[in-house]
C-alpha cells in the first residue's frame, strides 16, 4: 500500500509541474490553491472539533459530567 501511495504523490507531483508549465498566470493558480489548503484544513478542524465533542457527549465526560 505504501508503494501506491508514493505513487499517487509522485502523480500529484507531476500533475502540478504540467501545470504550472502550461498556465501563463502561476501566480493565480498558487492563490487558488493556497486558498483551497486553508479552506480545507479549517472545515477539517472544525469537524474534529465537532466529533469530539459528540464522542465526549456520548462516553458521558465532558463539562456537564454527572455526579452521582
Amino acid at each position: 500500500m505504501n508503494t501506491l501511495r508514493g505513487l499517487g504523490a509522485c502523480a500529484v507531483l507531476a500533475g502540478i509541474a504540467y501545470t504550472v508549465t502550461k498556465v501563463t498566470q502561476v501566480e493565480i493558480v498558487v492563490i487558488g490553491f493556497t486558498c483551497l489548503a486553508v479552506v480545507l484544513t479549517i472545515l477539517g478542524w472544525i469537524l474534529s472539533v465537532k466529533r469530539s465533542r459528540h464522542d465526549r457527549r456520548a462516553a458521558g465526560g465532558g463539562r456537564r459530567a454527572r455526579r452521582s
